[in-house]
């Protein structure tokens, strides 16, 4: 039997029929949000909700009843507490719910309600709620399956019932709670969540310029003495080693960045950057690559499904697609990868210690040896020995005079 459970429960749609729970907020949904802030405590996590609303990602799915939106409750899995989410709800202080566990399982209450307000104590000593709409509370299993038989179908109904059948009731005060509706409470309660995300990253030791406008996923994991400059959007997935400073301007997702690291306005998707290295700006780091220490991805540059060796330097221009590159390799201006001739992809491998002449184009597959040296402006169709100089292009012509005459004709012409 698990000891806590988490139960939210679904059934809202606004006017247009819009799941309250797949409201977005920051880089996911109002769901996500909530099951972010669940404690530790809770052991499993269920998603009561009807055919309209989609599946919570980490939660079980349990049949909403239309008549009833709470009914279906008596379908959880036994527990020894019951934590149930009315709705949506984003909290100014990541730690309330868990404040409300401890409340109810340290105190032996039968029920214990989740309250943003006060005003005074009763006779008892507890805090008198200002707002009566209860948004979160905890239940033993008794007290809530008691409730349940009364047929109470909202969380303020049950929480009465569990009351009248003999529960206990307690109260665990926290600052604020935001529920979420609609898009304008979703877009506030998005507010509440980057402050609460940035100044706890702050507090941490992360440098934030400008934390309005600094957009990070509460699971990203970010390095004291890291630095994020404004306008980046951190999302889900990510880790920032110490010392790196991201943007401004930049968006990484499922990225890996290493320590001392800059990444200068520009993106970053599912790939691991190492240490010391500088990207951008203007860069584009695709999924699936793998990017060494010390190593220079400069403007304009795209990766794509390739691996960078140590020391690398891919300073402007280019595009590096299905390859495996080297350590120490220089890539000149404008080279191109080329990787797809329209209906497959090729592999590319260049050994260490090689120099791109600007302007090459390597057209897979085609394997370069270490220390190969392309000539500006080579088309390379065949492997390259290690050491080798290759040169693929027309031999020069200059005529002399070509121009001289054909610039006298065409002033004729316009006589």
């Amino acid at each position: 039997m698990n000891h806590v459970t988490a139960a939210l429960v679904g059934g809202l749609f606004d006017e247009g029929g819009f799941a309250a729970w797949a409201r977005p907020v920051l880089f996911g949904t109002a769901g996500d949000a909530v099951r972010g802030l669940l404690p530790d405590a809770v052991d499993a996590c269920c998603f009561v909700h009807d055919a309209r609303e989609n599946a919570l990602e980490g939660a079980q799915s349990i049949a909403l009843d239309p008549a009833n939106r709470f009914a279906a409750l008596k379908n959880l899995p036994e527990s020894a507490h019951v934590l149930v989410i009315a709705a949506p709800i984003a909290l100014t202080e990541a730690d309330a719910l868990t404040h409300l566990a401890d409340t109810h399982i340290n105190t032996g209450y039968g029920v214990s309600v989740l309250s943003a307000e006060q005003q005074g104590f009763d006779e008892e000593g507890q805090p008198i709620p200002r707002d009566t709409h209860i948004l979160a509370a905890m239940f033993t299993w008794d007290a809530l399956m008691r409730a349940l038989d009364a047929g109470a179908d909202t969380l303020d109904a049950l929480v009465r019932a569990a009351v009248a059948a003999g529960a206990q009731k307690g109260i665990a005060v926290t600052n604020e709670i935001i529920e979420i509706c609609d898009g304008g409470s979703a877009y506030v309660a998005q507010l509440a969540m980057i402050q609460r995300v940035n100044f706890a990253l702050i507090d941490k030791g992360v440098q934030l310029f400008d934390p309005a406008n600094t957009y990070i996923a509460p699971d990203a994991d970010i390095a004291p003495g890291a630095t994020i400059l404004p306008g980046c959007h951190i999302r889900p997935g990510c880790k920032v080693g110490a010392g790196a400073v991201i943007g401004p301007n930049t968006i990484l997702e499922k990225a890996e960045i290493g320590a001392g690291t800059t990444v200068n306005n520009s993106q970053v998707y599912e790939s691991k950057v190492g240490e010391k290295t500088t990207v951008g700006p203007f860069a584009y780091i695709r999924p699936q690559c793998v990017v060494g220490d010390g190593c220079r991805i400069g403007d304009f540059v795209e990766l794509k499904k390739s691996t960078i060796g140590n020391g690398t330097k891919v300073s402007h221009l280019t595009y590096i697609g299905d390859a495996t590159v080297g350590e120490r390799v220089n890539f000149g201006c404008g080279t191109v990868v080329v990787n797809y001739d329209g209906y497959h992809k090729y592999q590319t491998v260049i050994g260490d210690d090689c120099f791109i002449g600007c302007n090459t184009n390597l057209v897979s597959p085609v394997t370069l040896g270490d220390r190969a040296f392309t000539a500006a402006g080579t088309t390379v169709t065949k492997d390259v020995p290690a050491g080798a100089l290759s040169v693929a292009r027309a031999r020069q012509t200059n005529l002399e005079g070509w121009n001289d005459r054909r610039r006298a004709m065409h002033e004729k012409e316009k006589k």
